[in-house]
Order: structure tokens, then C-alpha cells, then sequence
């Protein structure tokens, strides 16, 4: 009877990890958006284009983590594509307070959103 109760938990343990959505199963997904600090987009609501006040130059400086809000006001957070994750922010900073399109795997918990930096650029607006 033992037995029997370890096969069936053995099994449904091998059936609930592959129900998990594995890293390579996520979508890849081009978001356009501007690359703004966390702070001021959750407090400030209003605003979606960085202001030319130099908030986000000194949020920025201080450390403020760096995320993308798109145009329909949905915010992703930057992650690197490799695991364990590594620091993005270097690759980040010489596009933060622009119009940027990112393009990466797209990860959902809880309604919080992650995107792989794989490739991003600046556009125009």
C-alpha cells in the first residue's frame, strides 16, 4: 500500500511540473513604450511621456528601477533572457526616458508582466 501511495505521488508530481509553463513556452512579444523609472509611473498617473523637468534623470541616478510602460498604459519589467537572471539595467540606462521597442518573451504573474530584453531600440514618436 505504501508503494502504492509513493507511485501515485511520484506521478502526480511529474504531472504537476509539466503543467508549468516552461521559460520556453512563453511568447515573444514586441512592445513599444517609454522606458520610465517605477516610481513616477505608479504615482503619477497622468503622466505616460517622461517630463522634461529632469525627474527621471534624477530617480534614475538615485537607482529607481527602470520599466516600460506602453502607450495603453501596460507595464512590463525588464528581465534578462538567461537564467539565473542578470542585471539589465546597464543595457537600459542609454534608452531610459525614450520611446523604445523591446522585443523578448513575455511573462504574466498575478497581473505584474515581465519582458526579456533581447533586442531593444529607440523610435520615433
Amino acid at each position: 500500500m505504501k508503494m502504492l501511495r509513493g507511485v501515485f505521488l511520484f506521478l502526480a508530481s511529474v504531472s504537476l511540473l509539466w503543467s508549468i509553463e516552461k521559460p520556453d513556452d512563453a511568447p515573444t512579444k514586441t512592445v513599444v513604450g517609454y522606458l520610465r523609472d517605477s516610481g513616477c509611473i505608479h504615482r503619477f498617473h497622468e503622466v505616460v511621456k517622461p517630463l522634461p523637468n529632469g525627474c527621471l534623470e534624477a530617480c534614475v541616478r538615485v537607482g529607481s528601477p527602470l520599466v516600460i510602460l506602453s502607450k495603453d498604459e501596460e507595464v512590463y519589467h525588464p528581465v534578462s533572457a538567461e537564467m539565473p537572471d542578470v542585471d539589465v539595467r546597464p543595457k537600459l540606462l542609454p534608452f531610459a526616458g525614450k520611446l523604445v521597442k523591446v522585443t523578448g518573451k513575455v511573462y504574466e504573474r498575478g497581473g505584474s508582466k515581465a519582458i526579456t530584453v533581447e533586442k531593444i531600440e529607440e523610435v520615433q514618436e
